[in-house]
């Protein structure tokens, strides 16, 4: 069975977006092209991604772009496969992308039996699936700002989970990739 992944840019006060006009400005000032050869590295094996509405509507509007084909990911993101968890069906004409139905998260055990699929982005989506315990490994992207306002990834009435930490990597610019496990074998 592959892993479900949640893949996030994470800022040092935990926020996973940044304040009203300025959400990712912080992930572009710590981006290099040695992390998005890394981003390309860990989707390489992946059998899908997975997003939320929101998620999906802002990578679909650039991706897809003339202005995206000099990015490293450019051909990655447009072959592998999106599945739109949504309550609206209709997915637009992103190549490779469906919606995952009425029943998202049992659609999702299924989809990962055929292998590892990687959440990105949609907030929201990663809390529903930390509450019903289906991530096995976090990938936390955490970059050197303090943000002070924003979305926080984490809810402050989370479910508990136990993860080991199993590889880190840094990349210019002081940016940390941080591999988080879910050790299942001590169940919080």
């Amino acid at each position: 069975m592959g892993k479900l992944i949640v893949s996030e840019f994470l800022s040092l006060d935990g926020r996973f977006e940044g304040p009203p006009g300025a959400e990712m400005g912080w992930v572009h000032r710590g981006f290099s092209p040695q992390l998005e050869e890394g981003q390309a590295e860990r989707y390489a094996n992946l059998r899908g991604l997975v997003m939320g509405r929101r998620t999906f509507e802002a990578l679909g509007s650039y991706w897809p772009t003339p202005a995206a084909q000099e990015e490293h990911l450019f051909e990655q993101m447009n072959s592998l496969p999106k599945l739109v968890v949504s309550h609206r069906e209709d997915v637009g004409s992103w190549q490779n992308s469906r919606h995952l139905g009425e029943d998202p998260l049992e659609s999702l055990r299924r989809e990962r039996s055929g292998g590892d699929l990687m959440v990105i982005g949609s907030r929201s989506l990663v809390q529903q699936l930390a509450e019903a315990d289906m991530i096995d490994e976090y990938q936390l992207l955490l970059f050197p700002e303090v943000l002070g306002t924003g979305e926080l990834l984490f809810p402050d009435q989370g479910p508990p989970a136990d993860f080991t930490l199993s590889r880190t990597e840094t990349f210019p610019n002081d940016v940390l990739v941080l591999h988080y496990t879910r050790n299942r074998d001590n169940q919080s």
